[in-house]
């Protein structure tokens, strides 16, 4: 699968191609580029820990369907979204924190 840094999470000025480009390689049927184009944008989900249900998944795979710039534009939301997030402090133990 491709690597999410392969490809700009924007803000976006135009109408992003670099999904395309990655996800469409020469000798890959359409069915396939739209397979890969529903588990990247479920991946993006999933790596910024959403949790998802099989109508979530069903969801995603619809609005990814729409194409790669709308896979792109969306996955690129959810991206900025999780950097933007501050750290989650935890208490484990007394006087021990984890940072997630």
């Amino acid at each position: 699968m491709v690597h999410h840094d392969e490809v700009p999470a924007g803000p976006f000025e135009s109408e992003p191609l670099d999904l395309g480009r990655v996800l469409a390689a020469p000798g890959v049927p359409g069915d396939e580029v739209v397979r890969r184009r529903e588990r990247r944008l479920v991946d993006v989900l999933d790596e910024a820990e959403v949790a998802l249900g099989a109508g979530d998944v069903e969801v995603a795979a619809l609005v990814a369907a729409e194409g790669w710039s709308v896979a792109q534009v969306i996955g690129g939301w959810v991206r900025r979204a999780t950097r933007a997030r501050p750290p989650v402090r935890e208490l484990v133990a007394p006087g021990v924190t984890r940072v997630r």
